[in-house]
């Protein structure tokens, strides 16, 4: 949980004082939702067997023993 919190404070902190990055950012995900609307509902179920597939391995990867 802290790692999550910790890569979500860098990012935000990186988007804050760069904004050429912000721009990239923002311009990758207004296309992003442009190409989801050109494709749906198809591109929905696969954003969300994704999103679901990354919660799965990333859960099954932290159980590992070390």
């Amino acid at each position: 949980m802290t790692r999550i919190l910790g890569l979500f404070g860098f990012t935000g902190g990186f988007l804050l004082i760069s904004p050429d990055l912000r721009q990239t950012v923002l311009a990758g995900a207004s296309s992003l939702t442009v190409f989801a609307d050109q494709h749906s509902p198809y591109s929905y179920i696969a954003l969300v067997l994704l999103v679901f597939g990354g919660i799965t391995l990333s859960l099954q990867t932290g159980q590992g023993t070390r």
